[in-house]
C-alpha cells in the first residue's frame, strides 16, 4: 500500500509542478488577473492547494484532532493566515518552490510512516492516513481542473495533468 500511496502523492506533486511551469510561461498579469470564478485568481487557486496540503501535513504530524474546539478552529485559521501571508508578493516560481519544499516533507512523512492504515481522528470523524492522503491528491486534481477552466475562460490553453497522462509520461521515461 505504501508504494501505491507514494505513487499517488508523486502524481500530485508532478501535476502541481506542471501547472506551475505552465503558468511561468504566461505573464504574471494572467495568473494574477481577478475574475469571477471558483477563486479570485489562478494564483489564489495555487495558493489554496499549497495551504491545504500544508494543513494536512500538520494534521498528520499532530496525530489528528480529537475535538474540534473553538481554540483549535482559531488556531487553524491563524495558521492559514500565516501560510497565505507567506505567499504574498511571491511570483509563481517562488510559490512553486514553496510547494516543492512542502512536497519533500510530505513525501518523507509517507515514506517513513509505519502504518498508512492507521486511523486519524478529525473531530467525530475518523479515517485512515491513506484515505486522507488520497483526499489530498483528489483535492489537488479538482483545483487544477478549476485552474484549467480559468485559463480557458481567458482563451488560454491549460496543460494536461490527469493521472492517465502522468502514467503515460512515466512509461515514456522508462522506455527512453
Amino acid at each position: 500500500m505504501k508504494t501505491f500511496m507514494l505513487q499517488q502523492y508523486d502524481y500530485h506533486v508532478w501535476a502541481n509542478r506542471r501547472v506551475c511551469e505552465h503558468l511561468q510561461e504566461l505573464t504574471e498579469v494572467v495568473y494574477r488577473q481577478e475574475m469571477v470564478s471558483v477563486f479570485p485568481s489562478i494564483y489564489d487557486a495555487m495558493v489554496h492547494i499549497y495551504v491545504i496540503d500544508s494543513g494536512w501535513l500538520s494534521f498528520f504530524a499532530s496525530g489528528g484532532i480529537t475535538e474540534m474546539t473553538a481554540e483549535y478552529v482559531e488556531g487553524l485559521k491563524s495558521s492559514i493566515d500565516v501560510l497565505v501571508a507567506e505567499t504574498e508578493g511571491k511570483g509563481i516560481e517562488e510559490l512553486g518552490g514553496l510547494m516543492n519544499d512542502l512536497a519533500v516533507r510530505f513525501r518523507k512523512f509517507i515514506a517513513e510512516h509505519e502504518d498508512l492504515g492507521a486511523i486519524y481522528p478529525s473531530g467525530e470523524f475518523q479515517a485512515s492516513c491513506q484515505d486522507y492522503i488520497q483526499h489530498v491528491v483528489n483535492h489537488g486534481t479538482y483545483h487544477r481542473g478549476n485552474i484549467t477552466a480559468m485559463l480557458r475562460q481567458n482563451s488560454l490553453p491549460g496543460i494536461p495533468t490527469d493521472y492517465g497522462y502522468y502514467l503515460y509520461t512515466l512509461s515514456q521515461a522508462v522506455s527512453s
